[in-house]
């Protein structure tokens, strides 16, 4: 999940982010990790990915989610104002899709959802934030804020695995 910092400026419409995202489909990093959840977490994206607007449901505010359940990305269209927004949104939910597709690491839940939040916001909107102490601190600060959905104590959470979270990369090769 990926919470928009500016929910009352207006975004797209469901035709502009349905528009936008097949010109997003072809950039090569959601190419790859589509790719990478084709081949090793087939089930988890069985849906596809969606745009449609979030107003006035719990995930109001959010630029998207990943849905579990439905096994499927949704798009909150009214927070996207930006193709870099959008690509930012689907990559970090594409990440989701991916880890939700692997064995998990860690012992608890809160675990496992603090180090896919920090993977999702490293590789998605923080990925081009340098110099590497500024991606780090953008990573940890996204990953607490998502992860507080899910867990009381996510500050603490992401802290316990932000290091090897914060280097696991995958399915792309390690930078």
């Amino acid at each position: 999940m990926y919470r928009n910092p500016n929910p009352a400026s207006t975004g797209y419409s469901e035709a502009q982010c349905t528009k936008e995202i097949a010109s997003v489909l072809e950039d090569p990093r959601v190419h790859f990790l589509l790719y990478a959840i084709r081949k090793q977490a087939k089930k988890s994206l069985v849906k596809g990915l969606t745009c449609r607007s979030c107003v006035d449901t719990v995930q109001a505010g959010r630029f998207g989610y990943y849905d579990p359940q439905n096994k499927r990305i949704v798009v909150c269209c009214e927070a996207i104002r930006s193709r870099k927004d959008l690509e930012e949104t689907v990559i970090h939910e594409l990440v989701h899709a991916y880890d939700a597709g692997r064995a998990g690491t860690f012992t608890t839940p809160c675990h496992n959802v603090a180090c896919s939040e920090i993977r999702a916001s490293a590789l998605g909107q923080c990925a081009n934030v340098w110099p590497l102490v500024r991606k780090r601190e953008c990573a940890r600060r996204e990953a607490i804020n998502s992860t507080r959905s899910h867990c009381k104590n996510a500050e603490q959470v992401v802290n316990e695995v932000f290091e090897n979270c914060f280097k696991d990369t995958s399915p792309f090769p390690p930078s």
